[in-house]
């Protein structure tokens, strides 16, 4: 897969281009950091952990309409802390719904679920 769809993941709200346009469902401050959990008009989610103060996105994921993982993405120098991981369980509590694990998964993808 290219890098730039991966850089695609980890854009803003309403910045990515393999979502449609998204509307915010929960945004939550977690020490230095935002949670975002968006829902897009094809019924896609993405959930993102954004920096407050420089707005830098460290790592995210989009789901498809199925609710399974299309991509997901961490900053190489954030990795080993399971943002993923972390932001996997997240949205399952933020939205009340079950979200799927890929099974296309790359062996970093497979060690970090």
């Amino acid at each position: 897969m290219c890098d730039s769809v991966y850089l695609e993941v980890i854009k803003p709200v309403n910045r990515c281009n393999i979502v449609g346009i998204e509307k915010i469902i929960k945004s939550e401050i977690v020490g230095k950091d935002r949670v975002i959990v968006t829902e897009d008009n094809f019924k896609q989610y993405r959930v993102i952990l954004q920096n407050r103060e420089s707005k830098l996105v460290k790592s995210g994921i989009v789901f498809d309409k199925f609710r399974t993982v299309r991509f997901k993405y961490t900053l190489p120098e954030y990795r080993g802390y399971n943002f993923t991981k972390q932001l996997f369980a997240y949205i399952q509590i933020a939205t009340g719904k079950r979200f799927y694990h890929s099974d296309n998964l790359t062996e970093a993808g497979k060690a970090a679920i």
